[in-house]
């Protein structure tokens, strides 16, 4: 049976600088439309919220408006110090945050006020715990400034999400491009439930844990594959090293290492020295940058090579 090829160090550094180099580029030429969308669609949303602090504070039962769809609960969850997120608020205040149940439930509704104003933002909102009337120099400082965080953290969102996406489109054409078809599968409990010889399926399942694409190789083996971005070399490590190494060895210990081929493709920010250890700890690695790398592999894994 044909292996993936484990690269050296020096190969793993010279592929690294060409996807940093990639990387710099789609970053440079990212347009700032996205980040411009996000903002001006928060200013009326934060501008309307801090109308209602006053309220807030008098009447718990206000939560309920505010949170009644995901935007307005991202804008809620904002005005903390540090921004909160909705697991964490979940946590901390005993609740669901749910607008269908949070107005008959005034219990609900006053942890969840009584959280937010405990870390509300005192750089950005000073006059709340001064009980005063904001100026307008500060109300509209405080809305500009509550905006561009969300549009940050949404911008940032949407590049993880995409890059994933354009990951998992690029196998998937390449896969078609040679001559494979794709398969529904939501599971694979048993490797014989893999997608057949020539096939392969989109995120399912595979054992115990989740893959973006599962493919029969032409032996007869299954490839689980992750498709793995990153913007540094720290975030790298918990991606590979972590994540896909650690679904790596669930797959190799569930199925077997002459029957499963664990494999990540990867673009962005990478450290090389890490990428030998996710190899040595059974993961293949295939660059975005050089996908015609995992299109050889694929082809060249027949029974009779």
């Amino acid at each position: 049976m044909n292996d993936p090829r484990v690269w050296t160090l020096e190969e793993l550094e010279r592929d690294a600088v060409i996807a940093i180099e990639s990387f710099r580029r789609e970053r440079l030429d990212e347009p700032l439309e996205r980040y411009t969308h996000f903002f001006q669609s928060f200013v009326p949303i934060f501008r309307e919220l801090l109308d209602q602090i006053g309220p807030l504070e008098r009447d718990a039962g206000v939560v309920a408006n505010l949170v009644r769809n995901s935007d307005r609960r991202m804008a809620f969850r904002y005005l903390a110090a540090p921004p909160i997120s909705e697991d964490d608020l979940k946590v901390l205040a005993e609740t669901t945050l749910s607008a269908q149940a949070l107005p008959g439930d005034a219990d609900q509704a006053g942890r969840i006020r009584d959280i937010v104003l405990h870390i509300l933002d005192p750089h950005r909102f000073p006059w709340v715990r001064k009980k005063r009337d904001p100026t307008k120099h500060e109300r509209e400082r405080a809305i500009v400034a509550s905006a561009a965080l969300v549009a940050a953290r949404k911008v940032e969102t949407e590049r993880r999400n995409t890059a994933g996406r354009k990951q998992e489109r690029a196998v998937r054409e390449l896969l078609k491009k040679i001559g494979y078809s794709e398969a529904s599968r939501k599971e694979i409990p048993m490797l014989a439930d893999a997608p057949a010889i020539s096939e392969f399926c989109g995120e399912c399942k595979f054992g115990d844990t989740r893959a973006d694409l599962v493919v029969r190789l032409p032996d007869g083996r299954v490839m689980a594959i992750e498709c793995k971005a990153s913007n540094s070399a720290v975030n790298s490590y918990k991606r590979i090293n972590h994540e896909a190494v650690g679904k790596a060895r669930t797959w190799l210990e569930s199925f077997g290492r002459r029957q499963t081929v664990p494999g990540a493709v990867i673009s962005g920010v990478f450290n090389a020295a890490n990428l030998m250890t996710a190899q040595e700890q059974g993961l293949s690695l295939f660059w975005s940058h050089r996908l015609d790398d995992l299109a050889d592999f694929v082809l060249s894994s027949r029974s009779d090579s």
